[in-house]
Parts: C-alpha cells; sequence; structure tokens
C-alpha cells in the first residue's frame, strides 16, 4: 500500500487526479483484493486475475489479463488504443475513468460469480424470464436426483453456460443437491 502512496505521490495533474481516483475506488469497493505495486504500477491481484494501470505522460494504461473485457473498453471508448492485455487512454477522455471503473466491476463480479455456486447473473435470468413460466414449471418439476429419480428442484440458482443455463438446488424429496441444463435453443 505505501509504494502505491509513494506513486502516487510523485504524480501530478491529471495523472495524478486518474490514478488516485482508480485506486480510491479499487480499495473501497474491493478491500478483499490484493494490492500490490507490480512492474511499477498498482495492481490488484483477486483469483485468477489481476487489475493494473499506470499514468503515463500523454495516456493513462490499463491493464488485465481478463481478456473479455478489452473489447468492452474499445467499444465504449473508440479512441483507446488497444495492445495485447492492455488499453491506452487519452486524458482527454474524461468519462474514460468511469468507464475503467465498470470494467473493474465486471472483472470482479465476472471471477467472483464463476468461483461461486451462488451466484445468478444478471444475463441467466433474462435468458429465465423469457422463457414462458409454464415452461418454467414443467422444467422445475422434472429434474433427475440420483437418490429419488425425477423430483422438483427448490432454492435454486442460475448460471450462464456455454451450452445454455444450468439450474443448481437441492431434491424436494430427499434435500440432495440437484441441477438441471436448460439448453439453448
Amino acid at each position: 500500500m505505501q509504494l502505491v502512496n509513494d506513486y502516487m505521490s510523485n504524480l501530478d495533474g491529471v495523472k495524478k487526479e486518474w490514478t488516485e481516483h482508480l485506486v480510491q475506488f479499487m480499495r473501497e469497493v474491493f478491500p478483499e483484493l490484493e494490492e500490490s505495486f507490480h512492474y511499477k504500477m498498482p495492481t490488484y491481484r483477486g483469483d485468477g486475475y489481476f487489475i493494473a494501470f499506470a499514468a503515463q505522460k500523454n495516456y493513462f494504461s490499463f491493464y488485465t489479463d481478463d481478456l473479455r473485457v478489452l473489447s468492452l473498453i474499445k467499444e465504449l471508448i473508440p479512441s483507446a488504443s488497444m495492445g495485447k492485455s492492455c488499453a491506452r487512454i487519452k486524458y482527454t477522455i474524461e468519462f474514460a475513468i468511469e468507464v475503467l471503473m465498470d470494467v473493474c466491476k465486471e472483472i470482479v463480479d465476472y471471477h467472483n460469480a464463476k468461483s461461486s455456486s451462488e451466484i445468478t447473473d444478471f444475463e441467466s435470468l433474462r435468458k429465465w424470464s423469457d422463457i414462458p413460466t409454464h415452461v418454467q414449471k414443467i422444467l422445475l418439476d422434472n429434474v433427475f436426483c440420483s437418490n429419488c429419480g425425477v423430483t422438483t428442484i427448490l432454492d435454486y440458482n442460475i448460471q450462464n453456460d456455454r451450452l445454455g443455463l444450468v439450474l443448481k438446488g437441492s431434491c424436494k424429496k430427499c434435500g440432495g443437491k440437484v441441477a438441471r441444463l436448460v439448453e439453448d435453443e
């Protein structure tokens, strides 16, 4: 933490403003992430991913190994210059810091959801709500339990899967863990 503070104290103007804003955001919103000063820049590590950034002379650099978000940055900030695992953003793009905070949220939320079986994401809820209610009931009442055979799933959560949706919950009869795949059409 002290190395990051020292780094910020050596910056001035817009470089200092952007860096302090993003460091404060990361510390307040994601205190569980490990803060370090790696490759001469503030770096935040989660379980299997990192977020880092640096104030350059003419632009702000944002680095991550979660490559899915780089296309999101390019879409939201078309003038951003993209590298293999980074985005370089001119300081003149005032809304960019807000975009970077949203990108950080996306990275952390995605990895938290990936590592937890208890989280239902909004995309999966949208897909589930597109299924007619009577079809949802049929799907919920036709789940296989290794102890009981066909059963109803209770206390389930919904997750996106490359094949569709996965419902994970418990068997109505025995309380054991059950799951149901609802394939995309």
